[in-house]
């Protein structure tokens, strides 16, 4: 396993006006290019939005060994901050997505009904150019419900299925009701991000969440849940079944990474079911249908996670290290976990002693 820092808490960010930096919530993709993108929130701590975040961006084309510098996806202004990205890059070119959220003073829980309703924006960028440059539009009218008061992108990565002849784009979201119950829900787009339809709501009960196409057909979505991830399976990525606990898959209710890995489904999350702490690998090859024991990579405190297959066919994971202290990246070679049938011989860093905090948002702002 191979081990880089992207980002370390307490470093400033060049040209940012957050002071004591707070990194949090990785998102990850591989471009057709092979180029890595990771991207992350500048926070002054490690509570949620609302607040005056920036969106940054880092980018490797050597499959995560070394790195660019951090550039800036979209500053935080006074009063207007923004957030939790999640990537989707096109495999048949070099367009990039980034859902991200913004926020001018409510959160996910204080957010009013409806589109109008005062809450969280549901942005999306686009590049045309592997993540060079950027251009923004702000999607909340269009895709929120009347019955939604907090929504959001769940951050990490979204996920491109073959349908119909063309592609699909797939973007997991996060709903919140009324009633104060959570649901997940999957936003499509075949026409290359130009339109996008919302789709079923997963739940209740489902948080932050990820979705894979299956290696021979259909798409599986892991949502957040404690003591353990819920699974549900879509023939077309846009209506799912009723979400399950997965036995095997342990989760203190905290986001993690779901990808495809040559023939296997790969998931990140903690092995823990109360605590934020060791974070994991588990592998299927059967689509998920069962899963394997945990292959640990960081044995300390650890928050969100994320993963993707790598040009070269290694894996790459990225994660919350420490009590929010820094995101890591690893780069994870198949022989390393077992994947094709041998011996597992990867040893886990040892981390940083103790457990992350518990989520916990910013104070409404004016």
């Amino acid at each position: 396993m191979e081990l880089v820092t992207l980002a370390e808490g307490g470093v400033p960010l060049p040209g940012s006006d957050i002071v004591d930096d707070c990194y949090r919530i990785p998102a990850l993709a591989v471009t057709a290019s092979g180029r890595l993108l990771a991207a992350w929130d500048v926070r002054p701590d490690w509570r949620d939005l609302p607040g005056s975040f920036d969106l940054v961006l880092r980018a490797s084309d050597d499959g995560g060994r070394t790195w660019g510098p951090t550039r800036v996806i979209r500053e935080g202004l006074p009063g207007h901050g923004f957030g939790d990205a999640s990537l989707i890059a096109d495999p048949d070119s070099s367009r990039v997505w980034c859902w991200y959220a913004g926020s001018t003073g409510r959160s996910f829980f204080t957010a009013d009904a409806g589109p109008e309703g005062a809450g969280l924006e549901l942005w999306l960028a686009e590049s045309s150019d592997d993540g060079e440059t950027w251009t923004h539009r702000d999607l909340t009218t269009a895709l929120k419900p009347g019955t939604a008061t907090g929504m959001f992108a769940a951050s990490g990565n979204g996920a491109v299925i073959d349908h119909e002849g063309g592609r699909r784009l797939l973007q997991p979201f996060v709903i919140r009701t009324v009633a104060e119950e959570h649901y997940a829900a999957i936003a499509h787009s075949d026409d290359l991000g130009q339109t996008w339809t919302l789709g079923d709501w997963v739940g209740p009960d489902c948080d932050e969440n990820k979705v894979v196409g299956v290696p021979g057909g259909g798409v599986l979505l892991h949502a957040r849940a404690r003591p353990r991830r819920r699974q549900a399976w879509s023939s077309d990525g846009v209506a799912y079944g009723s979400p399950e606990p997965a036995p095997e898959l342990v989760d203190p209710a905290c986001n993690g990474g779901l990808a495809v890995w040559g023939e296997h489904l790969v998931c990140t999350l903690l092995d823990d079911p109360t605590q934020r702490r060791r974070v994991g690998l588990r592998l299927s090859s059967d689509g998920g249908a069962s899963w394997s024991e945990s292959v640990l990579i960081d044995a300390g405190a650890a928050g969100y996670s994320v993963c993707a297959e790598l040009a070269d066919g290694a894996l790459g994971v990225l994660w919350e290290a420490g009590d929010y202290a820094a995101l890591r990246f690893a780069r994870i070679e198949p022989a390393e976990v077992g994947r094709d049938g041998g011996a597992v011989t990867l040893v886990a860093d040892p981390g940083v002693p103790g457990v992350a905090k518990p989520p916990e948002v910013q104070p409404d702002g004016p």
